[in-house]
Formats: C-alpha cells, sequence, structure tokens
C-alpha cells in the first residue's frame, strides 16, 4: 500500500535470481530485464511490445530498451524476405 525503495526492490529482485538459479543479468537490475522482454520480442509489432511493456510511447521503448541481438542480425543476413514486384 505504499512505496518501497529502489534498494529494497533490487535486494527483492536479488533474492529472486537466486532462489530461481538464475545468473544477474549485466547491466543494470530491472533494466535489464526489460531490454532483455522487449528485445525478445522484436518480431512483433512495436506499437503491440510498447503497450504489453508498459511503455508510454514506442519511441522511449526503441531507444532504450529494443536493442540489436547477434541472432536476430544473422537471421537478418541470411534469411532475407523475397522481393515481389508491385503490379501495374
Amino acid at each position: 500500500n505504499r512505496p518501497i525503495s529502489r534498494h529494497l526492490a533490487h535486494n527483492w529482485l536479488a533474492k529472486g535470481e537466486k532462489l530461481a538459479k538464475l545468473e544477474p543479468l549485466k547491466r543494470g537490475k530491472w533494466h535489464a530485464y526489460r531490454r532483455k522482454w522487449s528485445t525478445e520480442r522484436k518480431q512483433y509489432p512495436d506499437a503491440d511490445v510498447a503497450q504489453a511493456g508498459g511503455w508510454s510511447s514506442v519511441e522511449s521503448m526503441l531507444a532504450s530498451y529494443q536493442h540489436a541481438d547477434e541472432a536476430t542480425t544473422l537471421h537478418v543476413i541470411l534469411e532475407p524476405s523475397e522481393l515481389r514486384e508491385a503490379s501495374r
């Protein structure tokens, strides 16, 4: 029913990671999980990912959370979409 400190939230996250036997993510506490969550959903429309993740705008999600990753970059290089001519 009341706000908690960021330190308490970080302690809860660390305890949860330990109980789940997860390695802590690099580059931040909660933001690292939001980046991972957003990046894993790049194949979906940006507007839907932003809304589902609670971002106020697509722009803020793309600028701060959704990043390029090796697997997706390799997929883009090796598996292009077929280009079709427009009908005249």
